[in-house]
């Protein structure tokens, strides 16, 4: 578990800190190594997985124990999917966000709501989750102040969703909707929650954004990450 240094400490440290390092979130599809055509690639990207959730277990074990207050906090983990779920239909107005949105991200809303024309504005509407929430990534960030620590929790989350522009034809006028706008699309993607403790007081979970499945390339080009015997052939 890694801590995270500062040299002036004081309560104005910043909730959005990134993406935790050594996030990790196997590939799928093309991007995963084919076990029959690449085998030791296969092999050599499943033992880091295997590492990782290991390393995450002794960090959720670790988190459990920062504080000294009993109950001691939960892992939780089966109802990190539902929080998920529940966060995400709540996206929608800057009020909203801001309840919901870890700073980086409000501000990224933020900035494209300015940069959007007046008379134009996006509807996004999301119909159904298509599969349940699967968990694929925890880690924690221990904070240089006692009781205090970052998590994070990636979830996949398929939803069928649609995101429509519409332009205000005027006073009186019927709003249009912009052509190639508003069809509805099968969505993949991974939501990033988060969550602080801070001294030994648990906040509530909020969304820090979304991310993408590690690159098998940057793992298997490691050797501090894969053994030698387990690299793949040139």
């Amino acid at each position: 578990m890694k801590l995270l240094m500062k040299q002036d400490a004081g309560a104005n440290l910043p909730m959005d800190l990134g993406l935790l390092e050594g996030t990790f979130i196997m590939p799928t599809g093309r991007r995963k190594p084919s076990l029959f055509l690449e085998p030791r690639r296969r092999l050599a990207l499943e033992w880091y997985r295997a590492r990782q959730r290991f390393i995450e277990l002794r960090m959720g074990w670790s988190y459990k124990y920062l504080s000294e207050k009993k109950p001691r906090p939960k892992m939780g983990l089966r109802r990190v999917g539902p929080t998920a779920q529940a966060l995400y239909r709540q996206i929608g107005d800057i009020t909203t966000l801001s309840t919901i949105c870890t700073e980086g991200l409000l501000a990224s809303f933020k900035s494209r709501i300015a940069a959007r024309p007046r008379n134009e504005k996006l509807r996004w509407t999301l119909s159904k989750f298509t599969h349940g929430p699967k968990f694929v990534s925890h880690r924690v960030a221990v904070l240089p102040y006692k009781g205090s620590a970052i998590r994070q929790m990636v979830i996949r989350m398929r939803s069928r969703q649609s995101l429509a522009r519409l332009v205000s034809g005027g006073p009186g006028r019927p709003e249009a909707l912009v052509q190639g706008t508003g069809d509805e699309k099968l969505i993949s993607e991974y939501l990033v929650l988060q969550r602080r403790m801070w001294k030994e007081m648990e906040e509530p979970w909020m969304i820090w954004g979304t991310t993408e499945e590690t690159d098998p390339d940057t793992v298997l080009s490691s050797d501090a990450v894969v053994p030698a015997t387990a690299k793949a052939q040139p």
